[in-house]
């Protein structure tokens, strides 16, 4: 499809929406944030995992800090924390894998047969996006070029902000953010996009709605593509 027949950018939050710990808690993520925060703080178990939902790894990294009490300033101890949590994934993801939330794959072929640009909007770092993705099946269907991440911004609507400018410089296009926290949803609202939300552990379809979620639906599948439509009052596209 060239790029005139494009109608949209569809940004798909990560962990809770698209991939899941196949094995439930703890999850490689968190085994490896907290491992990383030892290895800088000596201290074990900072910080409430349910806190760290929606949250980018950078944010998550300077609460962990805070929480122990790590002798700032040092100017490159985030940057530190997230780069030994990296390597810490690469090993326990191995041990820990991810798994497929609903179907992935059919949501972003549907979504892409209908005119749509599709991109991630996490707060993962590029590098643990794609350990999770590879290990969930999943690295090969979308272009990590198109998408924000944790690292572009300290805000998670920056993060989006940047994930739309990667696939749409002219910022012609609706955007539409689909995500399983309320941050997501926020963040979504913040830079003027609509918001699937996708219920997930303790974020009820409730919970998002309540939030604010422009539409709701049980899981991530083929039907994406006839949700963003309908959410953005686009006409069905033909095939």
């Amino acid at each position: 499809m060239s790029p005139r027949e494009r109608r949209c950018i569809v940004l798909f939050d990560l962990d809770g929406t698209l991939v899941e710990s196949a094995l439930g808690s703890p999850s490689a993520g968190l085994l490896a944030m907290n491992e990383a925060a030892f290895r800088l703080t000596g201290a074990q178990n900072l910080g409430d995992p349910k806190e760290f939902a929606g949250r980018t790894d950078v944010q998550i990294a300077r609460m962990l800090l805070d929480a122990g009490s790590f002798p700032f300033p040092r100017h490159n101890a985030v940057e530190e924390l997230v780069g030994v949590y990296v390597k810490e994934l690469e090993r326990y993801i191995r041990e820990r894998p991810y798994a497929a939330l609903g179907a992935p794959r059919d949501a972003v072929s549907a979504l892409e047969r209908a005119g749509a640009i599709v991109g991630l909007g996490t707060g993962n770092v590029p590098r643990g996006a794609a350990l999770k993705l590879a290990s969930a099946q999943l690295l090969d269907v979308f272009d990590l070029a198109l998408g924000g991440y944790g690292d572009d911004g300290d805000a998670r609507s920056e993060v989006l902000a940047r994930g739309v400018e990667r696939c749409d410089p002219s910022g012609a296009l609706p955007v539409v953010i689909v995500g399983d926290t309320p941050r997501d949803i926020e963040a979504a609202h913040a830079i003027g996009a609509s918001c699937v939300g996708v219920p997930f552990k303790n974020n009820t379809a409730e919970v998002l709605r309540n939030a604010g979620a422009d539409i709701v639906v049980s899981a991530v599948d083929g039907g994406m593509a006839q949700t963003v439509s309908r959410l953005l009052g686009l006409p069905s596209q033909r095939g």
